[in-house]
């Protein structure tokens, strides 16, 4: 038996498989990676890792699970599952998978890779199967559904961590009120507020938090970093897998990378303009940038806004049985979409004296 004190749920436990699973290098290695990859240049507090959001899904996916699911050994995979769901990320979370994915896979993938031969495999092996494991990614509805428990983890952690509000979520009500109807995970019509709140929570994260302005800033700088690791060959792709982050900022900056640097050093470069994103295309974006820095001989990123939005799949079970999408009967979650829409901004980056020297001329040029 392992006892955890949580900083959410305060003492959760975890049996011998699953401790043994924690004590491995693998899943170890979630301790040097950051949840919120460079929010934490912004939010000073955003410095809790994979390590622990892992663990909380986990306790979370078994609470859902207890509720929902009558065979014991199905329970016991969901909450194994919920515990190796981001067993596949690299350095810098997301924001390290936005250019490793080219060369690795998404998370994913390097997942079912890390949980079919590894010291993890071995483990699971003896009693549920590495196999049957690693193939629950994009199919375990209460750890990776609307209202999963993965969601319902990182943005209550989240939010805790970074001081804000807008990740609150009424937890206890979403728990009490999921189902099971069709074989996917709904909630039942008095949840259907709690699950709007979640939606409308995550949306207000997204929009105020994960893209903040300088979090945008401090992203398209590591992701310069990496890529340009990459290609001199200062770093393999599958290096990043095994370092934590400040192992990763460290070999990058040693090696000259001046992103990393930067942001190491929170020498971030500024924003010299917002483009509404349906003035521009990417690709009209992408020839722009090389141009502008070529023609004023300086560092010019554009950055284009990550989409956020993904369509709500979730279900409501009403009263009288039948399953209605929450997208049909609520007016406030199909508005999110257009809300993001709207926010959406193309940034125009360079380094602060570059900004000082050539800001207004390039503003100019970009007429928009």
């Amino acid at each position: 038996m392992v006892i955890v004190k949580d900083e959410l749920y305060g003492t959760i436990e975890f049996n011998e498989i699953e401790g043994r699973i924690i004590d491995t290098k693998e899943f170890q290695r979630l301790r040097g990676i950051k949840q919120m990859s460079v929010t934490n240049l912004v939010y000073p507090g955003a410095n809790h890792t994979r390590f622990e959001h892992s663990l909380g899904t986990s306790h979370l996916s078994s609470i859902i699970a207890e509720k929902l699911i009558g065979d014991k050994e199905e329970r016991e995979r969901i909450k194994l599952f919920g515990l190796l769901h981001d067993i596949g990320h690299t350095a810098f979370s997301h924001e390290g998978e936005d250019v490793l994915k080219n060369y690795l896979g998404d998370h994913e993938a390097v997942g079912r890779k890390i949980i079919e031969k590894s010291e993890i495999a071995d483990i699971l092996n003896e009693n549920y199967g590495a196999n049957k494991i690693a193939g629950m990614f994009g199919k375990e509805m209460i750890v990776e559904a609307d209202i999963g428990a993965d969601r319902m983890d990182y943005l209550k952690r989240d939010a805790l961590n970074t001081g804000v509000a807008y990740g609150v979520i009424d937890m206890d009500r979403l728990v009490h009120t999921v189902s099971i109807a069709d074989k996917e995970l709904c909630v039942r019509e008095g949840g259907m507020e709690a699950a709007e709140s979640l939606l409308v929570a995550r949306f207000m994260m997204f929009s105020t938090v994960y893209l903040h302005k300088t979090v945008r800033i401090a992203t398209a700088m590591l992701h310069r970093a990496i890529e340009g690791s990459i290609e001199d060959k200062t770093i393999s792709p599958e290096e990043f897998i095994w370092m934590g982050d400040e192992v990763a900022y460290w070999r990058m900056a040693k090696e000259g990378s001046k992103y990393a640097k930067g942001i190491l050093e929170r020498r971030l470069y500024k924003e010299m303009a917002a483009i509404p994103e349906d003035k521009i295309s990417r690709e009209e974006a992408k020839k722009l940038e090389k141009e502008l820095s070529g023609k004023f001989d300086c560092d010019i990123i554009f950055d284009y806004p990550t989409q956020f939005s993904k369509t709500v799949e979730l279900k409501v079970l009403k009263k009288d049985g039948k399953l209605a999408p929450l997208v049909e009967l609520s007016d406030l979650v199909n508005s999110l979409a257009e809300a993001e829409k709207k926010r959406r901004r193309i940034l125009v980056l360079a380094r602060e004296e570059d900004k000082r020297k050539h800001g207004e001329n390039i503003i100019k040029e970009l007429d928009y």
